[in-house]
């Protein structure tokens, strides 16, 4: 608030001054406003002063003046604010972003990286993140990611499904900006400028794992932790996700089978007891042994302090699997904790053990080539 005037003028107005027969408005600029880019002299004024008009001009045109000057600071304000940067700053300080899985918003830590891609902007060296909300659209985004898959591509990965997801991150964050923030609004700005913007194809994975393929990994997962085999047989014969293995406790084991949590929109069901199915509930359970177990209902594959196990350290073990298959020629034979799921929906008799609610996603999980009688 403008405090009490102690040049008395005949235009009433908060931070107007008559200097030198020139009307002006000084006001005091916010530390905020000053962070933008807006000049100030060593009081915290705005400088230079704007002029209203002069000395002697009536007060309806000082006021009418003197309102399109206030106008003028926040727009100028607002424009230098309104980058990516600072849009996904505010996205992620939400209540909407606070409520994604704590999984998601650890993945999104890497995917923010893309604010760093290097550009131009005017000329002038930058990073994707100084991008201007009003430069934003969806050929200069196809073109970026475009580039960010060659990227990838480059470094020996293949970068489509990380590609999407940088985008659908970013459009994410502008889909919640337009709604909660009304400096876009003031830019004219009502709805996402990457809405629906098209992705780019991701290959569908249809590789079958073999059962002599999954025995050679089987047995040498042994050598690298106790808990990889167990993790193994439980999402292959409950055709899971591997977050969806970690997920299960104690207490989903019953009589009859053992209750799978599906996520990402699947249907959570039950997968009866067959004996091989036994012998992986009591292979998790002798993992309890040599853990230090504290809860009333743990979790069936526990990690080393007795709690969950943490899905990067299962992503870690994996990838020391990994190396130690490659490393004994076995390059080819090696298949990600995620493929297993295909592998149980394939060999099962029922489609819809892992709880997909609609066919087209069954057959894309279904990959083993099916045999069936002639014609005739």
């Amino acid at each position: 608030m403008a405090g009490t005037r102690r040049v008395k003028t005949p235009y009433p107005l908060p931070y107007v001054y008559v200097n030198k027969g020139r009307v002006e408005y000084r006001p005091r600029v916010s530390f905020e406003d000053r962070e933008q880019g807006v000049p100030v002299d060593k009081g915290g004024f705005l400088k230079p002063p704007i002029k209203l008009g002069v000395e002697g001009d009536s007060l309806e045109d000082i006021t009418k003046a003197w309102l399109a000057a206030k106008s003028s600071i926040r727009r100028e304000t607002v424009y230098k604010t309104c980058t990516l940067y600072w849009i996904l700053d505010k996205y992620q300080h939400s209540r909407k972003y606070a409520e994604l899985a704590p999984s998601s918003q650890k993945r999104n830590k890497n995917l923010i990286k893309i604010l760093e891609h290097k550009l131009e902007i005017n000329g002038k060296p930058a990073t994707l993140g100084d991008l201007h909300i009003k430069a934003i659209n969806k050929p200069l985004f196809r073109a970026l990611a475009e580039r960010r898959l060659n990227d990838y591509r480059a470094s020996g990965n293949k970068g489509e499904v990380q590609v999407n997801r940088e985008i659908t991150l970013i459009s994410s964050a502008l889909s919640w900006a337009v709604s909660n923030l009304p400096e876009l609004a003031e830019l004219g700005i009502h709805e996402n400028p990457l809405l629906k913007i098209e992705k780019i194809k991701e290959h569908q994975n249809e590789r079958y794992i073999t059962d002599q393929e999954y025995e050679i990994q089987y047995q040498i997962a042994a050598e690298v932790s106790d808990y990889l085999q167990p993790v193994m047989e439980l999402t292959y014969l409950t055709a899971s996700r591997g977050i969806e293995t970690l997920d299960l406790k104690l207490s989903d084991c019953s009589e009859i089978g053992i209750k799978t949590t599906r996520r990402k929109g699947s249907r959570d069901n039950i997968i009866l007891w067959s004996p091989r199915l036994l012998a992986a509930k009591e292979a998790a359970l002798a993992l309890h042994k040599s853990r230090k177990i504290r809860q009333i209902d743990p979790h069936l594959i526990p990690g080393f302090s007795g709690g969950a196990l943490a899905k990067s350290t299962l992503d870690a073990a994996f990838q020391r699997l990994k190396n130690l298959m490659e490393s004994r020629g076995l390059a080819d034979t090696y298949f990600s904790l995620h493929l297993l799921k295909a592998k149980g929906v394939s060999d099962s008799d029922d489609k819809g053990i892992a709880g997909h609610v609609t066919e087209a996603m069954r057959q894309r999980y279904d990959v083993k080539v099916h045999e069936h009688k002639p014609a005739r």
